[in-house]
């Protein structure tokens, strides 16, 4: 996986984030990080295999998320304005690839515990569960190396992180949708992260205009002012709903969205046909059969 590496951006200013965003830096391996140790961005290298992936260290700060009445594209789900105070996190550099998600996926024989059923997969020894294989090819034509991982439900993403939890020591998770636009953002109140104009969409997403229909490899366009590639575009990424109640949402657009949908604020709310397609009864609840478009990244909070 191309790995492209910014600095760390320290204040919680708009034109302090786009000044600094192409400025460089090293890049620390996750276990020269002891508690306490400066956030920065580092490499995680995935135990027992040759994977890694890199986390962007996001400063923590003030910003008005949401948009307003008069945005262009906006649509009744997107999140009223209010002002939100984040804390620093790291973030997932890139959306999660097949090369990260597969193994999660594909349990050897030796680590399963007990096969239950559709609804519950799989359990391992670590007493994570694990999806039930899903209906057809896990890849559905759209890309493996390099690409993101589709196609899950929310279960699979949040289990995905508690297992990759297990096998790092490091707490990964889902963003808040807070976090993840305020991430998206840079820093920035404009409709999209480089401004107002939608025609530069295509400089930093994967999106209906040129995607060509089908997701594209990960890290290729251009990253936002945090140094987040494919923030919006590609896939959609599942974040954290506030509370049990709360409809469940993916961020930043996708593949095969318009460029109103790349918005910072612009929602996809889960409904019902997103997983049309499955035959299974009852339906599984691990894998979307009519969501190619969805997938995840991960984050970590500096406490933990």
């Amino acid at each position: 996986m191309k790995v492209i590496i910014k600095n760390t951006l320290t204040t919680v200013t708009a034109a302090a984030f786009l000044a600094a965003a192409f400025a460089t830096s090293g890049v620390l391996a996750a276990d020269a990080q002891p508690s306490g140790a400066k956030h920065a961005n580092y490499i995680e290298k995935m135990p027992g295999s040759t994977v890694q992936f890199e986390m962007v260290a996001i400063p923590g700060g003030t910003l008005t998320i949401g948009s307003p009445e008069g945005e262009k594209g906006r649509e009744a789900s997107d999140l009223a304005q209010k002002k939100v105070t984040i804390k620093p996190f790291w973030m997932g550099r890139c959306e999660v690839c097949w090369e990260e998600f597969l193994p999660y996926v594909f349990l050897d024989q030796s680590q399963i515990q007990r096969q239950v059923d559709k609804l519950e997969g799989v359990v391992d020894k670590d007493g994570v569960s694990h999806p039930t294989k899903p209906y057809g090819s896990v890849y559905r034509d759209r890309g493996e190396k390099g690409f993101p991982a589709i196609g899950m439900g929310f279960p699979s993403a949040s289990a995905y992180c508690q297992w990759l939890s297990k096998k790092t020591g490091h707490k990964y998770r889902l963003p808040t949708e807070e976090e993840w636009e305020y991430a998206c953002r840079g820093g920035t109140t404009t409709a999209y992260f480089w401004g107002d104009d939608a025609a530069k969409a295509g400089e930093y997403a994967w999106f209906k205009d040129n995607s060509k229909t089908t997701t594209q490899p990960v890290g290729k366009l251009k990253p936002n002012p945090y140094g987040l590639h494919d923030i919006t575009g590609n896939v959609a990424e599942w974040c954290a709903p506030a509370s049990t109640n709360t409809p469940r949402a993916a961020r930043g657009g996708a593949w095969s969205e318009p460029a109103a949908k790349l918005r910072s604020a612009a929602r996809m709310v889960e409904t019902p046909d997103w997983n049309e397609l499955d035959p299974q009864f009852p339906q599984s609840i691990w894998w979307l059969s009519a969501a190619d478009f969805i997938g995840f990244r991960v984050v970590r909070s500096v406490e933990d």
